[in-house]
């Protein structure tokens, strides 16, 4: 399975098939999806032409208020929702209506929630990296206790600081991290 950070929280997972969240990418991304995945209704995690370009024929799963707030089709998801291999989580994020993350063959999104937790082995942990919120970002990591950490949701020029201070935070606890350029890979 290959898991490519393509900026922002977009993030792109190629494995028997394609499943893409939060389309809204800082980098290309061609091709078309087999299902997409959005977490909340914030215009940072979604883009209208990169939706409209990659889901012809996909699967589309979001909260409600997201898929109203875009007008698009798709199947509603609340948290404990299970479908195709897919957990629905309860992550909240700061001025949404409505938040979720996502588990996926080992690969936790959990939006730009500060708090995830989820009781099933975590190969790849996707984590925001806001500075105000390393404390509770360790206490998730620290519960789930993932085989790697990958800040994200970052401006990968002006706060790619932000990225490493999380990093050297995890690192110090005994934590494996890394830090991707969008449209970096990582193979699992």
């Amino acid at each position: 399975m290959k898991v490519r950070w393509l900026g922002n929280a977009c993030v792109d997972i190629l494995s028997d098939e394609r499943v893409i969240i939060d389309p809204h990418p800082t980098t290309e991304l061609n091709g078309r999806a087999d299902k997409v995945l959005i977490t909340h209704e914030h215009d940072d995690h979604f883009d209208k032409e990169t939706f409209e370009r990659i889901s012809k024929d996909a699967e589309v799963y979001a909260p409600k208020h997201t898929l109203d707030k875009f007008n698009i089709e798709g199947k509603t998801v609340k948290p404990g929702d299970e479908f195709a291999g897919i957990q629905v989580l309860d992550c909240e994020c700061w001025k949404s209506e409505e938040s979720v993350g996502y588990y996926y063959k080992g690969v936790l999104h959990p939006g730009d929630a500060a708090e995830f937790y989820i009781d099933k082995p975590v190969l790849l942990a996707f984590s925001p990296c806001f500075e105000s919120n390393y404390e509770d970002y360790l206490e998730s990591v620290s519960e789930i206790k993932p085989g790697l950490v990958v800040p994200f949701h970052y401006d990968h020029g002006e706060k790619k600081s932000e990225a490493q201070g999380l990093v050297n935070l995890l690192e110090k606890e005994g934590f494996s991290c890394k830090l991707l350029s969008p449209g970096d890979d990582i193979i699992l």
